[in-house]
This record gives structure tokens, C-alpha cells and sequence, in this order.
């Protein structure tokens, strides 16, 4: 068996030198964040999670959530235990943890998220119309941060739900790759929801007409 002077055999160094080669390829994701796909997919769920959360805030207290996560992180559902006429020590909070994107890279920036909620009188019963949109920190540098609307599909959106859902998807086809677009779109959008009290109501009338405010009439109309 060859040995080189301190008595380690060819054998052993080779067997050190591919496992530290071993271990810097499994690390290599790590340090140079290769694995964007997975990144990508980690902030699509959060923000799902935070959807969830914040539309059942939202059934549960009768009033709209403001867009503070640390309150979806500290405020219990509303599951009374009827059994027993009290309320369930164990329940859960609506959201168990602050969720962040992992592309924050130290920066403790939040999801931007927007809650409207209307409770309308149809014919002597309250209707609750509300919608949500949860909005990735870095869009502008991840422009595929965005939750799909396939998503949607199985949640039993309302109304004012699914005119968001129509337009952040034209709005997210409109501006593809252009993070910074996208996000200025998407806030211009949910500035009118803030402000404009007719908003539904012109929506109602078309359902084109918060969309044609954001877009630019000439490539909404080549949409």
C-alpha cells in the first residue's frame, strides 16, 4: 500500500478529497441560490397560505383585514367548541408563522396584501362580498412570483374575488417578464379599490372598467 510521508495511505486522501467535493456540490445551491424553481415555488405557497388566512379573517370577523401579517399570526380562528359551550383552548391562529419570500436575502420586507370587504342586503340577507390579493416583496426582480389562477379554482371565489382574479391575471400575461411593471400595475390596481367607493359598481356595469384604468388603452385593447 502506497503512503505518502505522515503514513496516509493514496487511498485516504482520495476519499477525502471526494467527499469534500461531495459535500461543497450538495452546498453549492445554498451559497450561490441556485435553485430558483424552488424558491419560486416556496413564495407561491406562502402566498397562498396568506390568502387563506386572510379571507377567513375576513368571513370569520365580519370586517376586512388591513394587511398586517402579524395579526393573522396572533389572532385565533373563531372554532368554538359547541360541544362543550366554550371556546377551544387548542384552536389556531389564522396564519402559524410570519412567512417571508426566501428571495428577502436579510431584508424583513412582508407580502403586501389587500382585503376589501362589502356585506351587501339581498332581499333581507347579508351577503358578504370580499377578495384578497397577496402580493410578493420582490416582484420586481421575481416577476414569476405570483399566484396562478389555477389556484383559485377549487376556493369558492366570490364575485369581487374572481373581477381580482381576471385582472391580475391580464395584468400579469400583460406585463410577462418586467417585474417593475408588474408591480406598479398591480398597486395602481388595488389603489382604485382603496379610493374609488363605485368601484364595484362599475365593475358590475363592465367588467373591463377597473382593468382599462391600469392598462394602457392600446394594448388593452390588443389583449
Amino acid at each position: 500500500m502506497s503512503l505518502n510521508q505522515r503514513g496516509f495511505s493514496v487511498y485516504t486522501i482520495i476519499s477525502i478529497i471526494l467527499f469534500a467535493a461531495l459535500v461543497f456540490v450538495l452546498a453549492l445551491p445554498n451559497f450561490f441560490n441556485l435553485d430558483k424553481t424552488k424558491n419560486e415555488d416556496d413564495c407561491i405557497n406562502n402566498m397562498k397560505l396568506i390568502w387563506v388566512a386572510a379571507t377567513d379573517y375576513m368571513k370569520d370577523n365580519l370586517t376586512a383585514f388591513d394587511g398586517d401579517i402579524n395579526k393573522l399570526t396572533s389572532t385565533f380562528k373563531k372554532n368554538a367548541d359547541l360541544a362543550q359551550g366554550k371556546e377551544n383552548k387548542q384552536r389556531s391562529h389564522y396564519l402559524e408563522k410570519r412567512l417571508q419570500c426566501p428571495e428577502n436575502k436579510g431584508s424583513k420586507a412582508d407580502y403586501i396584501v389587500f382585503s376589501k370587504l362589502i356585506v351587501e342586503d339581498v332581499q333581507g340577507t347579508q351577503k358578504l362580498n370580499y377578495g384578497t390579493i397577496v402580493v410578493c416583496p420582490n416582484l420586481m426582480r421575481y416577476p414569476k412570483h405570483i399566484i396562478p389562477k389555477s389556484f383559485y379554482e377549487n376556493m369558492e371565489p366570490t364575485e369581487l374575488q374572481n373581477y381580482f382574479i381576471d385582472d391580475l391575471d391580464a395584468i400579469n400575461l400583460l406585463a410577462g417578464v418586467d417585474g417593475t411593471r408588474k408591480l406598479n400595475l398591480i398597486k395602481s390596481y388595488i389603489e382604485i379599490w382603496k379610493t374609488d367607493p363605485t368601484a364595484l359598481t362599475r365593475i358590475r356595469e363592465n367588467n373591463l372598467a377597473i382593468r382599462n384604468q391600469v392598462i394602457p388603452p392600446a394594448e388593452a385593447s390588443a389583449m
